[in-house]
């Protein structure tokens, strides 16, 4: 796969909360992070043509069952991080 190289800057709190490995390659977690918000912002797209097709904003109650899975995806993300990092607290892995 072909890379495009960029300058960027990082706030020196926000490099130094990331975890020794991420802060090592540094390329990666750019990358893991642009995805994250690449998919994001094709979800948003995905709203505002819904949106823009019906004439109206989504309801509430329409958008309940995705804010569940997103809570319930970002929980499970969240155990698992937290999970890896007491395997190598534990020195584990």
């Amino acid at each position: 796969m072909a890379t495009v190289k960029r300058s960027v800057t990082i706030d020196p709190e926000v490099l130094a909360e990331l975890s020794p490995e991420r802060r090592a390659n540094l390329s990666a977690a750019v990358n893991d992070a642009l995805r994250l918000l690449a998919a994001f912002d094709a979800q948003q797209r995905l709203v505002d043509e819904w949106e823009a097709e019906q004439g109206r904003p989504f309801t509430p109650e329409e958008l309940a069952p995705y804010i569940e899975a997103a809570v319930r995806a970002q929980a499970e993300l969240t155990m698992m991080v937290a999970e890896e990092a007491v395997h190598r607290y534990r020195g584990e892995a």
